[in-house]
């Protein structure tokens, strides 16, 4: 994949305080060292910062953290703003991004307490460039818009900056390119190229080119992005931003390995690793990692294949774990569910310390008054005190009886609920194909499936039309009874698309399953937020011919041949989850089969169940190698072998989800 970037304000803009000039590191540092004036050091440590931004981004954030803690102290809005927002640069840029969002959104606050509608707007793109890192490119585009108004509205009032403006149209241009709208980002990217050519912006200008390259090689056409990168990296090699540097160096070696050229690929992905790994630039290392992988791969190198794809798995997961994912996700819905409640809830403190102190005084000297009427009325106060509390402990023990009585109700209550769910386990059961069925059409064959409640979100599928067997996986919204609405739903749909309208290509019956999902629900585009739909790997046999069609929404297929996995990803997006927006057709991936091959489709419970020692996910990985590993047993056994695994995996935890895995032998 080859990567593109979005603008941060803080990085690309450089803050030079009056007080510092042109002094060089050894002034600042001797002004760190010797002044007693705080916003002196804040200044410098803020000017000494922007000097290693490029080189030794570590040693930037260090000094930039220093800064916020004095600007803290000192309570000066202004400069929080300013150096919180270029700590959550920097750590966007080197990739710790649930840092990134604590410190912008730290930036945002303290902007608005000041009015700072440039501010502002620069928050409003830097959360939305959050939101293209967790992959919800229709929240960050609404972010970037925003941002780009507010920022177009700044510049006619005298206020803004051109270069802002070309900052908010180059990331609606990458929102655009991940959402495959590429006339839409083209045109974006070509009006922050004329904005930034005006400016004299020349790194903005290689980003962009960057940028476009990225469209070029998406549409295949590699020789014109070639010179778009190739343009960037002289760019960004002028200005010796290391970790820039090494992106263009991984999207050079990227069009080398699709143009076949793997020399060229082995050379630019090395350079672009060492420059990537001396400033830290996890990111990118993981980029290089994964090209390598890919190039030793095609030249069936396989010991140095293996090596770096132990190194991609180990930094991936050290860059976006799934604490830190949880974390970002927990950090952006406060962020925006909770924004103007923080409003209230500062004015009510301040409120509140004002009644504070009014109150201490006024019940100071209420408390001598009342130990006087106290120590005066001792035995009248302490006979009405035991008066009262055989009222009360009358009361408590009415209410003890009206709770005794309510959770008898509510124990009756649960278990009609829980009678009405089993009921509804044997429908949905019914909609399953019996085991018989399955064992006729698939004899050498498991499925293992493993609801995480009484009723279950996914189902799987397996039909006989002319001389295909058709095998599904499915995943539908949630799990429980609302997940096994939806899979009801969407079984019925399958059926209808091959036995009523005689679709026998799986993206045909797809395309058909993701056109009346909606229509079925009744969805419309104002109650769409439910988003009801499933994720699914849809295969079809053909006996005849020896071949097999396959097509997906989100869940891949694999395939086990001569002791190696080949993966067809899906894809990426789902079935039914977007209402009121323009149909997307799916792909048909069709290959011939041979004897003794293995194919596999699941859905994604069996890889997120938590467990083991230290508790995390068992992961895609570990499934592939346990599959790979016993290839030798008969599908019978690895389907067993599968639970047996799991379940010791989990332990005493919680299961997490629905658990789907259906193995064919050929």
């Amino acid at each position: 994949m080859f990567k593109k970037l979005l603008f941060i304000p803080g990085f690309l803009l450089l803050l030079v305080f009056s007080c510092v000039g042109k002094t060089n590191s050894d002034s600042l540092k001797n002004i760190i060292a010797s002044t007693t004036v705080d916003t002196l050091k804040i200044n410098a440590l803020y000017k000494l910062s922007s000097t290693l931004e490029d080189t030794i981004p570590s040693k930037a954030i260090e000094y930039l953290e220093q800064a916020l803690v004095i600007s803290k102290k000192i309570n000066n809005r202004p400069l929080i703003s300013k150096v919180a927002n270029q700590l959550g640069t920097l750590y966007f840029y080197t990739g710790d991004y649930e840092k990134a969002i604590r410190y912008f959104i730290e930036t945002m606050n303290a902007y608005e307490q000041i009015n700072d509608k440039k501010g502002i707007a620069d928050c409003m793109n830097n959360l939305g460039s959050v939101y293209v890192e967790q992959h919800n490119y229709d929240k960050s585009l609404e972010y970037h818009l925003k941002a780009l108004k507010l920022r177009e509205e700044n510049l006619e009032n005298g206020i803004g900056d051109k270069n802002d403006v070309a900052m908010s149209l180059g990331n609606i241009g990458q929102v655009y390119y991940y959402l495959e709208k590429h006339n839409e980002a083209m045109n974006y990217y070509n009006q922050c190229i004329k904005i930034s050519q005006e400016t004299g912006n020349k790194r903005r200008i290689a980003l962009m080119l960057n940028n476009i390259g990225s469209v070029f090689a998406e549409e295949k056409k590699y020789d014109e992005a070639l010179e778009y990168f190739q343009r960037a990296y002289v760019i960004q090699l002028d200005f010796g931003n290391k970790q820039r540097v090494a992106m263009a160096l991984n999207n050079i070696a990227e069009v080398y390995l699709k143009k076949k050229d793997y020399p060229h690929a082995i050379e630019n992905y090395q350079k672009g690793l060492t420059e990537a790994t001396d400033v830290q630039a996890l990111d990118d290392v993981k980029m290089s990692y994964e090209g390598l992988h890919e190039t030793y791969v095609e030249l069936k190198d396989f010991e140095n294949a293996h090596k770096y794809l132990e190194l991609y798995s180990e930094i991936k997961d050290s860059i976006f774990n799934q604490e830190n994912a949880t974390q970002m996700n927990e950090l952006l819905a406060k962020f925006d569910s909770n924004k103007k409640d923080q409003e209230i809830v500062l004015f009510q403190k301040d409120q509140e310390i004002h009644k504070f102190w009014r109150n201490s005084l006024i019940g100071g000297c209420l408390l001598i008054l009342l130990v006087a009427i106290l120590l005066f009325n001792r035995n009248n106060v302490k006979q009405k005190a035991n008066n009262e509390l055989a009222r009360k402990n009358e009361s408590i023990e009415e209410q003890k009886h009206e709770i005794e009585l309510k959770n008898t109700q509510l124990a009756l209550k649960n278990k009609e609920v829980t009678d009405s769910i089993k009921y509804a386990k044997n429908l949905q059961l019914a909609i399953l194909p019996p085991d018989s069925q399955v064992k006729n059409l698939l004899p050498d064959s498991f499925i293992l499936y493993k609801p995480k409640d009484i009723v279950s979100g996914d189902f799987y599928w397996v039909e006989e039309w002319g001389s295909k067997i058709f095998v599904a996986a499915a995943d539908c919204t949630g799990h429980g009874v609302p997940g096994a609405f939806m899979s009801i739903v969407g079984n019925n749909l399958l059926q209808q698309a091959l036995h009523v309208f005689g679709l026998d290509k799986p993206n045909l019956i797809l395309n058909q399953v993701n056109k009346n999902i909606s229509k079925m629900l009744h969805q419309t585009e104002k109650d769409s937020a439910v988003r009801d739909g499933m994720d699914i790997a849809l295969v079809a046999i053909d006996k005849k011919n020896s071949k097999i069609e396959y097509s997906g929404a989100y869940n891949p297929l694999w395939i086990i041949r001569n002791g190696e996995l080949i993966e067809i990803a899906g894809n990426k997006f789902p079935i039914g989850a977007f209402v009121g927006e323009q149909l997307q057709m799916f792909t048909l991936h069709q290959f011939d089969l041979l004897k003794g091959d293995a194919i596999y489709v699941f859905t994604d419970g069996y890889a997120d169940q938590f467990g083991g020692p230290k508790g995390k996910k068992f992961k895609y990985k570990s499934l592939q190698q346990l599959l790979l590993n016993h290839q030798h047993l008969s599908m019978e056994q690895q389907k067993q072998l599968l639970d047996t695994t799991i379940e010791q995996w989990r332990d005493n935890l919680e299961q997490v989800d629905d658990i789907l895995v259906l193995g064919v032998k050929i």
